[in-house]
């Protein structure tokens, strides 16, 4: 049981025509014992972006897109009226849905959220997940639902086994803050490379301004948190020069190599990055960094 008192709602589009939608928002709520505790839109980006032509060429829920929703760039994490009780929610209780007739088809969709302090240590934790989804979201009925579930997963434990990963990677706004270079993560868990991932050329929009990334990693050796925390690191790199400056960074592990997990695991939660610029031209940044394991 933890007491939730802020959310964010991270999705990946499916990459195929058509599954991106004009719509800038969607709406999560939150229902306990048959009362509406949370009816929140999420928004995002879309079209051209922000005024003055700032923003992203394409639409954070564009074919192939991802997006990370919650907050602002000063205070990230939506924060809700009331503080959520974990431990009465059932797997019928949260529902994303969609407030226009323009169709949207999630591939993947994670909800997580920051516990109160006095659950010490306050932590960011995921409580809700659903992966490789056939849903398609409309007010229009022939082209989708008006809602659908989303399903909890648990926080798991230092000795859940991890066989597979997630990063969620947010880039917000300012000068060159975006990069064209290639990130690399290594996690070392129990003094062996569990993972070694570089991520270059996806169809998302990778690490442009104003953009949310989700990207899974493989494992080549199931390991836990505690195998980490015991003699193991998590290092994020770049492989290159052009500086990038991330906004939020996380780092999630499941219990499954495919499909949805049951439990997720936060590894690291950056919600206000504070490491510097990455980049190999050290007049600019670090070349790398050890990411903060999460408590």
């Amino acid at each position: 049981m933890a007491m939730i008192d802020k959310l964010w709602l991270a999705t990946l589009t499916k990459n195929e025509d058509d599954a991106g939608t004009g719509e800038n928002k969607l709406n999560l709520t939150i229902d306990i014992d048959g009362e509406d505790v949370l009816d929140k839109d999420f928004a995002f980006l879309t079209g051209s972006g922000l005024s003055g032509g700032l923003g992203p060429d394409s639409g954070w829920l564009d074919d192939g897109q991802a997006a990370i929703s919650g907050g602002s760039y000063d205070d990230p994490g939506e924060t809700v009226p009331s503080p959520i009780d974990s431990g009465l929610l059932t797997n019928s209780s949260v529902r994303l849905g969609i407030r226009d007739d323009d169709a949207w088809g999630p591939e993947h969709v994670l909800l997580f959220g920051r516990t109160l302090p006095q659950w010490q240590p306050s932590q960011i934790i995921a409580f809700a997940m659903e992966t490789d989804l056939a849903h398609w979201l409309s007010t229009d009925t022939s082209e989708g639902k008006l809602t659908m579930p989303i399903r909890l997963v648990g926080p798991g434990s230092p000795t859940t086994l991890i066989r597979k990963a997630l990063l969620l990677v947010y880039t917000g706004s300012g000068n060159n803050v975006e990069t064209d270079n290639d990130i690399q993560i290594q996690i070392t868990a129990g003094g062996a490379l569990v993972v070694d991932a570089t991520i270059s050329n996806t169809p998302q929009d990778d690490l442009e301004q104003y953009t949310g990334n989700w990207y899974p990693l493989d494992v080549a050796v199931p390991f836990t948190k505690g195998d980490v925390v015991s003699n193991g690191s998590i290092r994020l790199s770049i492989h290159g020069d052009d500086a990038w400056l991330p906004s939020q960074v996380y780092v999630f592990g499941l219990d499954t190599e495919t499909g949805r997990p049951s439990e997720v695991v936060t590894l690291v939660a950056i919600p206000k990055w504070d490491l510097g610029w990455l980049s190999t031209d050290t007049s600019e940044g670090e070349p790398s960094t050890l990411l903060p394991l999460s408590n």
